[in-house]
């Protein structure tokens, strides 16, 4: 309990940059999960609570439920408790935690939101610019918390008078929500249906409506403020019924009944038939009768393919070229995804890069990586991996060279996610490697295979320490290089953080390098803050990859307390980031790019100089 105390005083003391910082990095629970799940508590998390999935089963008049424990390929169920009337589910008297529908973790969205919120007490400004920042970022959670806090947050543009007369008006930074909801990208980085849709759920929890009435967004005790979410779903909606194109592109994309659930959620009231037309909506009149338009009308059939062949199946494909989960929908059973279906699909581009990488295995079952176009182009969609997705599915094909590609593909993800971040800087990193490290010292080898080759080796110093330290060096710049180095490496031993620093000491920086001290580890041990200002190294921040024992509940703060003493920002990084290939290169850019940077550095810049430097958003010119 003194441990998230004293974690909680250290957050209260962070300014805004910091808040941001932690966010982005220490973040790595998703709000949204589209199974089942048991909600626990966890006091060490950041959000409070732990989320694992769970499904049920109905035995007799009982709920049971199971948790899903991933061993190897395949997941196995255990036994856990009922599922009792309450939503708690419970084995015996005990209460292990609350079942989670499909959907978003109201724990999860209020801490991310609250992060928000105390950021914005702080400096408007610097959240709007951050909004405008995250907008082209890859985090999806992230945006839609911004695009929600922007739509409802109090600078709205209202007139400052003096006398009664009007002297100037304030700055609207609700149109940057607007603009978050309305603005389209070619990239697909934009708010589609789905999450314009969870910007109004988010909003609607009561969790995050109680943040917004405490920060005097919404006057209503009743109901939670919306801002202008729906003026700007309006907007949304209204605009692709003015262009028919638009709206028959989202329902050929699979957003048919997002679009619907929209339109419902604000009202929306149509110029013409069309607009039901399209989206195959028949209406019905209402128990008031204040509907208009359609009443009772008969809609077109939706599209099938039921009773054609497969090789007319895939002269529609290439005709059509809809998009991968369309098809998929379309397929009839007795047909099925085939061979021919899969490189009909394949040639039309109807499969994006990152769906031909997640589909390896499917492709390798039907030989289709053996045929010459294909090949070509699965190899140009694993060159262009934005993410270590391919080295999760490596574990899942049979041909070792297919295994050795897709590895490639993951570790040339982490480099080009911190190419742009690393220049004019050198990495040190120090691996725990003491006793206290027995039973974790694999998981630390295993998250350091994620992340260390990404970073160039001429800059990068690697150490490992007990009581006393020993450098070791990378032979190559790839997982398989790293997990060479620490081939033979096991815990044993006292601990002290200053050998490893110690060890690499003769590495001194260029006069225009930052350096960055990355530390992996339990931080069971005492503060070594001379032998880091002996060293001569002079890091500008220290990065925390902490790890644990199964069951260990002894939890030490030697380096963030070594930090506190030096003045020096520590980010640290939850081992869980790396079990999620979506965060891992994202934490490491914004780890790298957090770091401050020295005046004699002219060739780097930080996130929060960059989060400044960024123009405002503006709304596209059709909603201006």
């Amino acid at each position: 309990m003194v441990e998230v105390q004293n974690e909680r005083r250290r957050l209260e003391a962070l300014g805004p940059a910091e808040r941001i910082v932690e966010a982005l990095i220490r973040h790595t629970d998703h709000m949204v999960h589209n199974r089942p799940g048991l909600v626990r508590r966890d006091p060490g998390a950041l959000a409070g609570i732990a989320w694992t999935p769970v499904t049920h089963r109905q035995e007799g008049e009982q709920k049971v439920v199971y948790g899903l424990v991933k061993q190897g390929k395949k997941s196995s169920r255990v036994r856990l408790g009922v599922l009792d009337e309450d939503g708690k589910v419970r084995n015996g008297g005990a209460e292990l935690g609350r079942y989670q529908e499909p959907g978003l973790v109201a724990e999860v969205v209020a801490w991310l939101y609250g992060q928000v919120a105390e950021v914005y007490k702080l400096d408007n400004e610097f959240v709007a610019r951050w909004a405008s920042w995250a907008f082209v970022q890859e985090h999806r959670d992230l945006k839609v918390i911004l695009a929600a806090f922007m739509l409802v947050q109090a600078r709205c543009g209202e007139p400052v008078s003096e006398g009664g007369e009007v002297l100037f008006f304030d700055e609207d930074y609700r149109d940057i929500g607007e603009a978050m909801c309305l603005l389209r990208r070619k990239d697909g980085k934009d708010l589609n249906p789905k999450l314009l849709l969870r910007v109004g759920e988010v909003l609607r929890l009561p969790e995050v409506a109680a943040i917004n009435r405490s920060l005097g967004f919404g006057r209503s005790a009743r109901q939670a403020p919306m801002g202008r979410w729906s003026k700007s779903v309006t907007r949304w909606l209204r605009h692709r019924e003015q262009n028919p194109k638009m709206l028959d592109g989202l329902v050929k994309a699979g957003f048919r009944r997002t679009v619907m659930r929209l339109a419902q959620a604000v009202g929306y009231k149509p110029d013409s038939p069309r607009f039901f037309d399209i989206l195959r909506w028949r209406q019905k009149q209402s128990e008031d009768g204040r509907r208009a338009i359609a009443i009772g009308r008969e809609v077109r059939a939706a599209e099938s393919w039921e009773g054609l062949s497969e090789r007319q199946i895939c002269e529609r494909i290439v005709a059509e070229r809809p998009g991968f989960k369309r098809i998929v929908g379309l397929l009839p059973a007795e047909v099925g995804l085939t061979r021919a279906v899969m490189a009909a699909a394949i040639e039309a581009g109807s499969v994006s890069d990152a769906d031909l990488v997640i589909m390896t295995p499917t492709l390798e079952d039907l030989g289709l990586l053996d045929v010459e176009a294909i090949g070509q182009r699965w190899m140009a969609a694993t060159e262009r991996a934005e993410n270590q997705r391919a080295a999760n599915i490596a574990g899942r094909v049979r041909r070792l060279e297919v295994a050795e590609r897709l590895q490639d593909a993951a570790d040339k993800a982490v480099k080009k996610a911190v190419a742009e971040v690393v220049r004019g800087m050198r990495v040190y990193v120090f691996v725990d490697k003491s006793g206290s490290m027995s039973g974790a010292i694999e998981q630390a080898k295993d998250c350091l295979k994620r992340f260390l080759q990404g970073f160039p080796l001429e800059r990068t110093h690697v150490a490992v320490f007990n009581t006393a330290g020993r450098e070791v060096r990378i032979p190559h710049a790839s997982a398989a290089g790293v997990e060479h180095a620490f081939k033979g490496h096991s815990a044993g031993g006292g601990t002290d953080y200053g050998a490893g620093v110690r060890a690499l000491k003769q590495y001194k920086p260029a006069a225009d390098e930052d350096v960055l001290f990355l530390f992996v580890g339990d931080q069971q041990a005492g503060v070594f803050t001379q032998a880091v200002q002996t060293s001569g190294l002079n890091p500008v921040a220290f990065g925390m990859l902490h790890v644990e024992a199964p069951g260990c509940a002894d939890h030490g703060r030697c380096v963030e307390l070594t930090a506190t003493e030096m003045k020096l920002p520590c980010f640290r990084i939850d081992a869980s980031t790396f079990d999620d290939p979506y965060a891992v290169t994202r934490t490491l850019r914004n780890l790298v790019a957090s770091t401050p940077v020295k005046a004699s550095v002219s060739n780097r810049v930080t996130l929060v100089e960059t989060i400044l430097k960024t123009d405002l958003l503006h709304k596209p010119v059709w909603a201006a």
